[in-house]
């Protein structure tokens, strides 16, 4: 695998050659801090610079063009990591080698910047109708997430917690606010974009890199002003005396979040042991602790998980189960956090561990999205390769999870239980 940055003045191309698989990826990142007033309007611009273009007018015509270049695959996304908004635009596509048409390369890769160089606007404003399909596209989307008690428990955790933290921002946004994002507006937002933000495209597949950088040259005139480099850390408050809510919502079924500061550690354990004593704790599936003690050994809940949200420094622990069985999962998870403080787990439990986890890793080397998300990050903060990564977790010891357990210091404590549930609808401190 052979990795090189080149640097195009007002954006960046990074390319990772490998033999391994027999597509390529290519992935073009727009990225800035979060902004909490924006999140959504660069998700609605994200979505409707792939729905349509001057060329290919409906989403009919992108899909039939797909179609054309041996099914390749072309969608947009945005996504939220600690302090880092990212809007990509993924082309995946035939290695070329299998391809028995000279032109099929260089039409492959210039199509997505043909899309969103070229959007479907007059007068400065996005067309309507497709303004309208994706408007309510996205209705759609935002009231799914209102329909999932999981989803929804852990969003309103976090804006209890803090709503002025970037952890608690919403990249959907609410209904309401899509009232405020106009055709004009929008299309405001599209110049700004390439304006302001920073520019990453990543490549990877066994592809002439060299002819791919000079495609990209060729097709992709971005004018983007170098910004400083994405802070990614949240920066959270931590409380003195956890906060305890509980709220009513339309579910037959509870749901119980916990959310933990995670403070003080160095960007090795962050890297490496926190990832380990996460994955021994909750994330482990029918083997973590949380697991056995609350569903094997008591039968509390229907599901038990920990999330590791390593650029906030939180841990979020979500429990699916019944209102009467909140009391006592509360206490098993603290009681839980203070075991492994103490070191109440055993070192097969580390060793079980540490196989399972490398293993995961191993087969991220084997999958080029995995692969290529490992180089982005390591991109924007350094983060170790794969190999690498895998060597560190090896070397993780039970000491390094216990004193990763004594960082832990519990935020939020936030009950969301069925609306037609006796007692008060919320608490304070």
């Amino acid at each position: 695998m052979e990795y090189k940055k080149i640097n195009c003045e007002s954006y960046n191309i990074h390319t990772i050659a490998t033999d391994k698989f027999k597509t390529a990826r290519m992935e073009i990142i727009f990225s800035c801090n979060v902004e909490k007033d924006k999140m959504q309007e660069y998700t609605f611009l994200s979505d409707i610079l792939t729905d349509s273009s001057k060329e290919f007018t409906r989403r009919k015509d992108i899909a039939i063009r797909l179609e054309e270049l041996y099914k390749a695959i072309f969608y947009g996304t945005t996504n939220k990591v600690g302090n880092l908004f990212t809007m990509s635009f993924v082309l995946e596509f035939i290695d070329p080698i299998y391809i028995n048409d000279k032109n099929y390369f260089e039409e492959v890769l210039s199509f997505p910047f043909k899309i969103i160089s070229k959007p479907k606007v007059e007068n400065n404003e996005f067309d309507l109708t497709n303004f309208n399909i994706v408007k309510n596209r996205m209705k759609d989307e935002i009231k799914s997430i209102k329909e999932s008690s999981d989803k929804l428990a852990i969003l309103n955790a976090l804006n209890k917690m803090d709503s002025e933290s970037p952890s608690s921002f919403k990249v959907m946004g609410d209904i309401e606010d899509l009232a405020n994002i106009t055709p004009s507006t929008l299309y405001k937002t599209y110049q700004d974009m390439f304006k302001h933000f920073n520019c990453d495209i990543f490549i990877i597949g066994n592809i002439n890199m060299d002819e791919a950088v000079k495609i990209i040259k060729k097709e992709f005139k971005c004018h983007v002003i170098k910004l400083n480099p994405p802070k990614l850390l949240v920066n959270n408050n931590i409380r003195n005396k956890p906060l305890l809510v509980k709220e009513k919502a339309d579910f037959v079924q509870s749901t119980l979040v916990m959310i933990y500061n995670i403070k003080g550690l160095d960007k090795d354990t962050k890297n490496g042991a926190f990832h380990l004593f996460n994955y021994l704790f909750g994330a482990g599936g029918i083997r973590a602790m949380l697991y056995q003690k609350l569903r094997v050994d008591n039968s509390l809940c229907y599901g038990v998980k920990s999330l590791y949200l390593k650029y906030d420094e939180l841990l979020i622990i979500e429990v699916s189960l019944d209102q009467k069985n909140i009391d006592k999962a509360e206490k098993l998870i603290k009681k839980s956090v203070k075991d492994m403080v103490n070191g109440n787990f055993k070192e097969e439990d580390v060793s079980d561990a540490i196989k399972s986890l490398t293993f995961s890793l191993k087969m991220g080397s084997d999958n080029n999205v995995s692969i290529l998300n490992n180089y982005i990050f390591h991109h924007f903060d350094e983060l170790p390769l794969i190999d690498e990564r895998i060597k560190m977790i090896k070397k993780v010891t039970k000491s390094d999870l216990i004193e990763c357990a004594k960082h832990l210091k519990l935020n939020t404590i936030y009950r969301q239980i069925p609306s037609n549930a006796g007692g008060d609808e919320s608490e304070g401190n």
